[in-house]
């Protein structure tokens, strides 16, 4: 007899190898997904991040060219000069005269319209 006819193996043997290859599968495949999604969060996590940033970056620079525009102006145009002296520091010429009143006042704010009165019977 030739021994390639007598099978060599236990067929439950077999049966073990298979599920166990299997199992193995998918817990391999169940690590790789959790991984691919930590790593999706935390790669979404630094595009918010960078998104911030360069939100931030935009409105700095912003600010900072209009501060550029206010220095060339306050070199270039003694206009300017002048009217921010008297508006911020309440820098008046001589003869001017100066009415600064307190935003918290009543006359700082707009008078409210009278209510219409009911009118007497004649």
């Amino acid at each position: 007899m030739d021994s390639f006819d007598q099978p060599t193996t236990n067929p439950q043997t077999e049966k073990l190898f298979v599920w166990a290859s299997v199992l193995l599968f998918f817990g391999v495949l169940c690590f790789v997904y959790s991984t691919y999604q930590s790593e999706e969060d935390r790669l979404k996590a630094l595009q918010d991040n960078e998104d911030q940033k360069q939100k931030t970056l935009s409105t700095i620079e912003r600010q900072r060219e209009q501060t550029q525009r206010y220095i060339e102006r306050y070199d270039s145009d003694p206009e300017f000069v002048r009217d921010q002296a008297r508006e911020r520091l309440g820098v008046a010429t001589e003869g001017e005269i100066v009415i600064r009143l307190d935003p918290n006042s009543a006359l700082a704010k707009p008078a409210q319209p009278n209510s219409p009165s009911k009118s007497s019977p004649k």
